[in-house]
């Protein structure tokens, strides 16, 4: 009798779901900082680029995301997330280090080629990357585009990934692409929980 190898089902998992109402995404996206909103590419310590090979999108900002009390609300982001691991799967999470922590992101209509496939993990800060989140905060109405596409992924949920307050979390490994925003403007927070070497 043959016995085939273990294998990870979850390898390819990516879940959604809601953590914030509407009136909290609206106050999340009120804290930002008018004057802060940059179109450079985050840089690593000795404003080493991350991601070399990206070159920076002049229709996508981003700013620290300001954190309120208790870490608020990446609090009930790693609260959610945290559950949905111990599920699925099961990576050894150790949290948000200090230098490379999640960026309020606002996307505006974009032109030029399509989006390209990209993974969120690289040299430097980024390899221990294990967990990639993205919190849409605009109501969906407001923009047209925008829209998270995973590779493999049948888009049937694209509903519920745009919908306001939600979470979409998949490992950082894997390929995904925000399409352009073709009308109006969308905030979103997106962040990386980081753990030990995969195991």
């Amino acid at each position: 009798m043959s016995l085939l190898p273990m294998r990870n089902t979850n390898v390819s998992l990516t879940m959604h779901w809601p953590v914030f109402s509407p009136q909290e995404c609206a106050q999340i996206a009120a804290q930002a900082n008018g004057k802060a909103w940059d179109k450079r590419l985050p840089s690593g310590p000795g404003n080493i680029a991350l991601f070399p090979d990206v070159k920076a999108c002049s229709h996508v900002e981003r700013q620290p995301l300001v954190l309120g009390k208790n870490a608020y609300p990446l609090d009930q982001v790693s609260f959610g997330v945290s559950q949905v691991n111990a599920e699925n799967w099961r990576f050894e999470l150790t949290g948000f280090p200090a230098d490379d922590m999640p960026w309020l992101v606002r996307r505006s209509k974009g032109t030029g080629k399509e989006a390209t496939w990209e993974v969120d993990l690289g040299p430097s800060i980024t390899s221990s990357r294990k967990l990639c989140f993205i919190v849409q905060l605009s109501d969906p109405k407001s923009y047209e585009g925008g829209d998270v596409v995973l590779h493999n992924v049948p888009d049937a949920n694209r509903d519920g990934m745009r919908a306001q307050g939600t979470v979409i979390v998949f490992p950082a490994y894997w390929l995904h692409k925000v399409t352009h925003v073709t009308k109006g403007h969308c905030h979103s927070i997106v962040g990386w929980i980081h753990g030990h070497n995969f195991r």
